[in-house]
C-alpha cells in the first residue's frame, strides 16, 4: 500500500509540472488578468462590509448614548 502511495505523489507532482510546460506566455496573462479581476472585486466586497460595519458601530453608539444620557422629553412628559 505505501508502494502505491509513494509513487502516485511523484506522478501528480509530474502532471504539475508537464501541464505548466504546456501553458503559453499568453494564458499566463489571461491568468494573471482574472486574479487582479479577482482580488479587486474582493478588495470593493471588503470595503462594503466595512462601511456596514461602521454604520451599525455608530447606530450602536447613538442607542447607547441615548440610554446612558437619557432623552431630553423624560423629564418633561406629565403623568395624569
Amino acid at each position: 500500500m505505501r508502494a502505491v502511495r509513494l509513487s502516485v505523489v511523484p506522478a501528480r507532482l509530474g502532471m504539475v509540472m508537464f501541464g505548466m510546460a504546456g501553458v503559453s506566455v499568453g494564458d499566463v496573462g489571461v491568468m494573471r488578468r482574472l486574479l487582479v479581476i479577482a482580488g479587486l472585486v474582493l478588495l470593493r466586497r471588503f470595503a462594503m462590509v466595512l462601511g456596514r460595519l461602521l454604520v451599525m458601530l455608530s447606530g450602536s453608539l447613538m442607542v447607547l448614548s441615548s440610554l446612558v444620557h437619557g432623552s431630553s422629553r423624560v423629564g418633561q412628559l406629565q403623568v395624569p
